[in-house]
């Protein structure tokens, strides 16, 4: 697997890397990152600059609240 490059914050590069542990997947786009769920069901955006100072803690609650983010997979 190639290794996706790193987000310039490094808050919400601790949030994508617990996310790829429990199986999401990213893929960077020009100002932002696709974050691709293990179900295929959930697609969220990450912020490559974002301006709200409490991105990060949305970003956690927002990817946790789907229902894949306890699912393991294999």
């Amino acid at each position: 697997m190639v290794e996706r490059p790193r987000h310039p914050k490094k808050e919400i590069e601790l949030v994508m890397r617990t996310a790829e542990a429990r199986g999401w997947r990213f893929v960077k786009g020009r100002k932002y990152y696709k974050a691709y769920c293990p179900c295929g069901v959930h697609l969220h955006t990450v912020h490559m600059t974002p301006s709200n100072p409490w991105y990060v803690v949305h970003l956690k609650y927002r990817l946790a609240r789907t229902d894949c983010w306890d699912r393991r997979t294999s």
